[in-house]
C-alpha cells in the first residue's frame, strides 16, 4: 500500500444554530475551506484528484459537488458526499486515505460541512405509517428498527449515564474543563492558524462562538435536565446544534515531492465498527480497540486521544471503558465548548489532534467519533 500523509487541515469558526454563521449556505462554508486549503499550500484545483465531504442535515443531493462548483473549481474534479451522521467527516477522511493507499489518487481533500441554521424541514410521505400530519416534521431520521431500539441522542445519553452510574456532577465538571481548555487554547492562539476567516457585509468572523471563558460550575449546576425529568443530561453538559466546515489535505509521498508539501502527520490507520444502537455513545470504544488491534499498537502508545464531545457522559464512559486518561483526551477542549457541526466534526477533531500532538511533542494519536444507529469511526495518525 502507498503511504498516506496529512499535509494540512483547516476549518471555519464554529457557530451555533442561528448564530454567527446563520447566513452562510453550507456550500459556501465548504467552498471557503476548499479554497483556503489549496491557497495556503500553493496548489491549483487541478492538483486535487477527489473531494469527499460529510454532511448530515443539508438539503440532500451531492453537496460536495455543489461546494466544488461554488468554489469555482474546474468541472472535471469529482466530488462525493458521505452521510454517516456524526461520523461523516472522519469517514470521509478514511475513504480519502484508502484511495491514496490503493493508488487510485495522489491528492484528496476530505472533511465535512454542516449548516444546522439552514437545515430543511423533513416530513414522512403521507403513505408512510409514521406520517403524523401536514404540520408535523422530524429532525432525526430512523437509524435503527423500532424493534431493536432507536433512541434519541439525549435519551441514549441518559440511559448510558444511568447504566454506568456516571453522576451529573462529573459531567458538569468535564464540561467546565472543556471550556477551560478551549479558552486557554484560544488565548494562546493554538488553533489560530487553522481557522479560515469568513467575511460578511459587516465583519470578518475569526473566532468560535460558543467557548465560554466565564463558565462556572454554579451556572452548570443550575441548568435543568434537558431530556428527562430528574435526568442528568443538561444543555450545559451536552452540545447543541452548530454550523461549520473543515477540510484535510491528504497526499501520497510522490505528491508531497511534486507539490512541495510539508507533511504534518502520517495517516497510519482507520477502523469502523457497528455497535448496539441503544448504547451508541460507547461506539468509539469499539472503533478504537479495532484500530489498535489492526495497528499492533498498545493503548499506552497513544499519547493524545480526541473523542467527539457530543455529551460529557460519552467522554467519561469511553475513557472509563478504555482505561484511558482524561488528562490526555481532548486536551484543547472539545465539542462541549467548540460546538458540533455534525458532518464536519470528525475532520475538526482530527485537525485538533494534530495540534494537540504538536503541543505535547507526541508521536501517536487517535481521533474517534460515535454515531446514532450504533456506528464508531476512528483514525490513527503519527506526527511527522
Amino acid at each position: 500500500m502507498n503511504k498516506v500523509y496529512i499535509a494540512d487541515g483547516v476549518r471555519t469558526p464554529v457557530g451555533k444554530t442561528g448564530g454567527i454563521l446563520q447566513e452562510f449556505l453550507p456550500e459556501k462554508l465548504a467552498a471557503s475551506v476548499l479554497n483556503g486549503i489549496i491557497a495556503r499550500n500553493g496548489l491549483s484545483p487541478d492538483a486535487i484528484d477527489q473531494v469527499i465531504l460529510g454532511n448530515v442535515v443539508g438539503p440532500g443531493g451531492n453537496i460536495a459537488r455543489v461546494s466544488v462548483l461554488e468554489a469555482g473549481w474546474p468541472y472535471p474534479i469529482p466530488a462525493l458526499t458521505v452521510d454517516l451522521q456524526c461520523g461523516s467527516g472522519l469517514s470521509a477522511i478514511n475513504m480519502a486515505a484508502a484511495l491514496i493507499q490503493s493508488g487510485q489518487a495522489e491528492v484528496v481533500i476530505a472533511g465535512g460541512v454542516e449548516s444546522t441554521s439552514m437545515a430543511p424541514r423533513r416530513q414522512f410521505n403521507t403513505s408512510d405509517p409514521r406520517f403524523q400530519g401536514e404540520t408535523v416534521y422530524y429532525e432525526q431520521a430512523p437509524f435503527s428498527p423500532a424493534a431493536i431500539g432507536n433512541p434519541d441522542t439525549g435519551e441514549a445519553a441518559e440511559n448510558l449515564a444511568g447504566q454506568l452510574d456516571i453522576s451529573r456532577q462529573d459531567m458538569d465538571l468535564l464540561a467546565l474543563e472543556s471550556h477551560r481548555r478551549a479558552y486557554l487554547a484560544r488565548e494562546k492562539g493554538v488553533l489560530s492558524d487553522v481557522i479560515i476567516p469568513l467575511a460578511t457585509a459587516e465583519k470578518s468572523i475569526t473566532t468560535d462562538e460558543c467557548i465560554r471563558e466565564n463558565m462556572r460550575l454554579k451556572l452548570l449546576e443550575r441548568m435543568p435536565p434537558a431530556f428527562r425529568t430528574g435526568g442528568r443530561i443538561t444543555a450545559g453538559n451536552t452540545c447543541l446544534k452548530h454550523d461549520g466546515a473543515a477540510a484535510v489535505l491528504l497526499s501520497s509521498e510522490a505528491a508531497l515531492a511534486k507539490y512541495r508539501l510539508q507533511p504534518q502527520a502520517v495517516f497510519a490507520g482507520a477502523a469502523s465498527c457497528g455497535w448496539d444502537p441503544n448504547r451508541f455513545p460507547l461506539s468509539p470504544v469499539g472503533a478504537i480497540e479495532k484500530l489498535l488491534r489492526q495497528s499492533g499498537l498498545p493503548l499506552t502508545a497513544i499519547e493524545r486521544l480526541e473523542i467527539n464531545e457530543a455529551f460529557a457522559v460519552k467522554i467519561l464512559a469511553c475513557c472509563r471503558e478504555l482505561g484511558y486518561s482524561l488528562e490526555q483526551t481532548n486536551t484543547l477542549g472539545g465539542a462541549l465548548a467548540y460546538g458540533h457541526p455534525y458532518g464536519a466534526s470528525g475532520a475538526i477533531i482530527l485537525i485538533h489532534l494534530i495540534k494537540a500532538l504538536q503541543q505535547a511533542d507526541g508521536r501517536f494519536g487517535i481521533a474517534a467519533i460515535g454515531a446514532v444507529g450504533g456506528m464508531g469511526v476512528a483514525s490513527l495518525i503519527e506526527r511527522c
